[in-house]
């Protein structure tokens, strides 16, 4: 849920200008700094639960994808967890059912394709293994491409290294 907070600048009296009348001493020898807020006007929308998503990967991605398979790659940022930067089904790891359902892509062979697209531009990882007492495929995102932490497990940097904008 979005949080809306003002923004406020701390302005600084200048004390050399005002004079306590009772003793006429500047008020500067009676205080060190005096401070008070004031309103800028603007505002801060923060969010528990959000994405970060390279603008310059998003730049460079529109090269070498189609429109669509750039919107699925928007589409999967929102499930990564975990310091592997994996994407999720709610509490489990996607396998290629839940991936290829969540995407909404009918045919099997066509997830096949746009995996293999994604694995081969560097956008997705695929690691095969026994995951929750199962042998099964699951996918990390390039964490260069797409977040939503800032600590990683260093492998998932060596995995990808940094994502090519050139």
């Amino acid at each position: 849920m979005a949080k809306v907070s003002k923004v406020s600048k701390k302005e600084v009296v200048d004390l050399e200008s005002y004079v306590n009348i009772e003793t006429g001493e500047v008020m500067s020898s009676e205080f060190d700094s005096l401070k008070y807020d004031t309103d800028t006007g603007k505002s801060v929308v923060s969010y528990d639960d959000y994405s970060i998503i390279s603008s310059e990967a998003v730049f460079a991605l529109q090269d070498v994808l189609n429109d669509s398979d750039l919107a699925k790659v928007m589409k999967m940022s929102i499930t990564l967890k975990t310091e592997l930067n994996i994407l999720f089904n709610d509490k489990i790891p996607h396998t290629n059912k839940t991936l290829q359902k969540y995407l909404a892509i009918r045919s099997e062979a066509m997830f096949i394709r746009l995996v293999k697209r994604l694995m081969n531009v560097g956008v997705l990882y695929q690691m095969k293994g026994l995951i929750y007492g199962k042998v099964r495929v699951i996918y990390l995102m390039n964490p260069y491409i797409c977040r939503k932490r800032k600590v990683f497990e260093r492998k998932v940097l060596d995995v990808f290294k940094n994502f090519d904008y050139q």
